[in-house]
């Protein structure tokens, strides 16, 4: 996270517009309409209307609650705002700050922040600890916090959090809240965890596909974007259009694709892969959706070959880097890439900031679709750079902390939607004005799934045996995916159970 952001923030700073050319290759364009790389003009932003009514609803707020020098205290990983003696001396600083400064004189309130010791040579997870140690001593030293998504299943698990659905004040129907919290991360009616602009990885976490242009002028392709309007970007599309670049069996051209994600793709489809009971409780189903099966054996064909795919085999893992350097001669998928290696490939929207800053001329676009049929394309929150934020039960005031948090996420809209996507995401990271159009597609149909939050139960470790499992079914090997499904969704599922019974026993005592 902390290298995403320096890459944003460099990003403002450098603002490269150094353009490069591709290579005349006399074959015929996919379509006829034209996107010049050279287009770098950055178009001016429209002024939000959301913000009158954001700075209507926060004063009202105010009127509602003085906590006349409470304290409150915010506990994360260092994306706070600076120490009020401190300079300010970069945008994300100023707009943490501001809010932070807007907070603490409407609602006079005593606003801190703690950053917990980093126990990662110990395999702990430092928020998780340090909330989990002030529930059992009942010391109320934090009030609400931040951690990453399947990092905070150790704190669901142990009965650390508050139910948020409970609260009054926090509006999760409002533009300032993602609005399919309640479908998504319910557990049995309980909402344990939020998110959305109250933090600034809102704003970075999508799946997305980027294109090269350069490999895309040398095999005549073009009007990418037009696909996407007329509702015809589907994953046969990309392979249609994919299928110009020739197979690269000596690896001395390019590649068609690169990085491909299983559970990005999946849930692009409309897959899901977290159900819910008729008492909206998570489970896997032990029977994979044929669906997916489908899509395996589908894709494995395409994403397993070597003359197509930039891939690294044997881990079950679409990121895994072992290896890459001797078999490929680069570091990584964003080299390859930036060396015009790769014509499509598969990042989360923050990657954009890498490429940009090393001049790579790339058009961004949204998941594809299953088929047209679809009706809106849908981009996984990805769990890369995705947080979460909770409330511990050790909360001083619970209704303190309710009010607090709404107003964090209605000013959080307010100041870090101009700086992280206005300006960042949708003018300084990409080089042509459709890719912006993009990115609002990319964010207005982005979806989360709870798959990550139980993978691996309360491991701190990252995605779980399933995600390595669907990613390896794509990329690898998709024999026998339906029986090893059904293995490893017993495991989460028992992880689910021992959770949910965990909880049940809490409210009943």
């Amino acid at each position: 996270m902390k290298k995403i952001i320096a890459m944003l923030l460099l990003c403002v700073m450098v603002l490269p517009l150094a353009v490069s050319c591709g290579k005349d290759s006399g074959k015929e364009a996919l379509t006829t309409d034209t996107e010049t790389a050279s287009d770098t003009a950055v178009a001016p932003e429209e002024e939000d209307p959301l913000i009158d009514d954001i700075e209507e609803h926060v004063e009202i707020l105010a009127e509602e609650n003085k906590f006349k020098g409470k304290s409150f205290t915010w506990i994360g990983n260092g994306y706070q705002a600076p120490e009020k003696e401190e300079e300010i001396g970069d945008v994300q600083s100023d707009a943490l700050y501001f809010r932070q400064r807007d907070i603490e004189e409407l609602f006079e309130i005593d606003w801190s922040n703690y950053i917990p010791e980093d126990l990662e040579d110990k395999g702990m997870d430092p928020i998780a600890e340090a909330v989990k140690q002030d529930v059992l001593a009942g010391s109320g030293a934090y009030d609400a916090g931040y951690g990453m998504s399947f990092t905070c299943t150790a704190l669901i698990a142990s009965n650390s959090l508050l139910d948020m659905s409970e609260f009054e004040t926090m509006d999760l129907d409002m533009p300032w809240w993602t609005q399919s919290l309640r479908d998504t991360y319910s557990m049995a009616g309980a909402l344990y965890l939020v998110n959305g602009p109250i933090l600034t990885c809102h704003y970075q976490d999508a799946a997305s596909v980027v294109y090269n242009k350069v490999v895309a002028e040398d095999y005549g392709i073009d009007g990418l974007y037009d696909i996407v309007r007329s509702g015809e970007w589907t994953f046969d599309k990309m392979f249609e259009i994919a299928s110009l670049v020739p197979e690269n069996g000596n690896g001395s051209g390019a590649y068609r694709y690169g990085d491909p994600d299983a559970v990005s793709m999946l849930i692009a489809q409309g897959v899901t892969i977290t159900k819910f009971d008729e008492e909206g409780k998570p489970y896997l189903e032990d029977n994979i959706d044929k669906t997916i099966v489908d899509i395996a054996d589908e894709y494995c064909r395409i994403f397993g070959d070597d003359t197509q795919t930039v891939n690294t085999k044997g881990s079950y893992s679409g990121s895994n880097y072992e290896n890459f350097e001797e078999k490929y001669g680069y570091e990584s998928y964003e080299e390859m890439f930036a060396d015009d290696k790769i014509l499509f490939l598969f990042i989360p929207t923050d990657e954009a900031a890498w490429l940009r800053i090393h001049e790579v001329q790339f058009g961004i676009l949204p998941m594809p679709k299953a088929s047209t049929a679809q009706e809106d394309y849908i981009s996984y929150a990805t769990p890369v750079s995705a947080f979460d934020v909770f409330t511990p039960k050790s909360t001083k005031d619970a209704e303190v902390t309710d009010v607090i948090l709404e107003a964090m996420a209605a000013l959080g809209y307010k100041y870090f939607k101009p700086v992280f996507y206005d300006t960042m995401l949708k003018s300084r990271m990409v080089y042509d004005y459709e890719s912006k159009d993009m990115i609002d597609i990319i964010f207005n149909t982005k979806r989360h799934d709870m798959i990550n939050m139980f993978d691996e139960g309360t491991s701190i470790n990252g995605p779980g045996s399933v995600v390595r499992l669907l990613n390896g079914a794509v990329t690898e090997n998709s024999q026998g995916l339906t029986s090893r499904f059904f293995i490893q969704s017993k495991v989460v599922n028992g992880n689910i159970r021992e959770i949910l019974a965990n909880l049940e026993a809490d409210r009943n005592r």
